[in-house]
């Protein structure tokens, strides 16, 4: 019987990514088995199988290449952590972010980060922090600012997914509860 539920759901999604009909036979001996074609010397009960849950994934960005603005004289600037594509695990959603800046910042210039297009902040900085952020794919890009304001370099953008525990799939186990005595003297 242990047997059966991986097979039954093997069959479930195979039809389902199929889109083919699927059929329960149950054998002489009691045995259930599931199937794409009903044999024709026995009953068979078609399964009406639901579509599966999906969530469309994010389009890539392509990579842009480092813009470095010819008065200022950036020649490198990436974000070398996170990389992209990279599946970051940590439960309360912090993202460690390093950047390449060759040479280092100039006075007056700033870094700004720019997270799913909006700003998460910057400074001075090469090694930021994001935290609390939202499990799922996420779009990282950096940018130098001079002392007015205007975008002088540009870094790569890289997608990166989040990873973190589901309160609700996956509960955090329950703590244990300080004993104190208080029992009955012996």
């Amino acid at each position: 019987m242990k047997a059966l539920a991986p097979m039954l759901c093997l069959a479930l999604i195979c039809a389902t990514a199929q889109a083919q009909k699927v059929y329960r036979v149950v054998q002489p001996d009691g045995t259930v088995e599931f199937t794409d074609s009903p044999p024709s010397n026995r009953p068979a009960e078609e399964i009406h199988v639901r579509p599966l849950n999906s969530t469309p994934g994010l389009a890539p960005t392509p990579a842009a290449s480092t813009q470095p603005a010819a008065d200022v004289g950036y020649s490198d600037f990436r974000i070398t952590k996170p990389r992209n594509e990279e599946a970051i695990r940590d439960n309360a959603g912090n993202v460690n972010v390093d950047l390449k800046l060759t040479p280092g910042l100039k006075s007056g210039d700033k870094i700004a980060l720019l997270l799913n297009g909006e700003s998460v902040g910057g400074g001075k900085s090469t090694a930021i922090t994001l935290s609390d952020m939202d499990r799922g794919s996420h779009n990282l890009q950096a940018v130098v600012k001079n002392s007015a304001g205007k975008v002088v370099a540009r870094s790569n953008s890289v997608t990166f997914t989040v990873q973190r525990r589901s309160a609700i799939l996956q509960p955090a186990p329950p703590r244990a509860v300080p004993f104190h005595g208080g029992g009955r003297a012996h």
